[in-house]
């Protein structure tokens, strides 16, 4: 009977010793950061209720500002914001020059940095799609007026014809 028990207690003991799996975790990663990207977000939500004026004032204002990533990251909220398409290629060129920075600050900011650049890309695909098709309605719409002109001269020549006779 003290064998059964000590054996019982051996697996009771070993049992106890297993290593349990993990349960499977996420393969998304938040990132924790202390940058200013709470700033940051902050500060375009000023930038977005700005009239055209105050935008140029504010890029004015923040090109005159030391240089550094988040000065970088504030002056392409701003560029971007203009609906200028030049601006909006230079915000996108400002957020890949704090992509290439190796600061420890610019390193806090890649993530907001990459986000942007992305849906600036974006915006510049659809305003480029837009201008496309602005020539091209354009286009069409001549070629209709041609096409209007030709049939009134038509309907013109068809109304000076002698009237067939019965």
């Amino acid at each position: 009977m003290k064998n059964k028990i000590l054996i019982l207690a051996s697996c009771m003991v070993l049992a106890a010793c297993t290593v349990q799996p993990q349960a499977p975790t996420s393969t998304v990663q938040l990132i924790q950061s202390s940058s200013n990207i709470d700033e940051l977000l902050a500060y375009n939500a000023q930038l977005r209720k700005m009239s055209p004026a105050e935008l140029g004032r504010e890029v004015q204002r923040l090109n005159a500002y030391p240089a550094g990533p988040a000065t970088t990251v504030r002056r392409a909220m701003a560029l971007s914001l203009t609906r200028d398409p030049i601006d909006l290629a230079k915000a996108e060129a400002q957020l890949w020059n704090v992509m290439a920075d190796r600061s420890v600050e610019a390193e806090k900011l890649k993530p907001l940095a990459q986000l942007l650049a992305g849906h600036y890309a974006d915006l510049r695909r659809v305003a480029d799609n837009a201008e496309k098709s602005s020539v091209q309605l354009k286009e069409a719409q001549r070629k209709v007026d041609q096409l209007n002109d030709k049939l009134e001269a038509l309907k013109n020549i068809e109304r000076t014809l002698p009237a067939g006779g019965k």
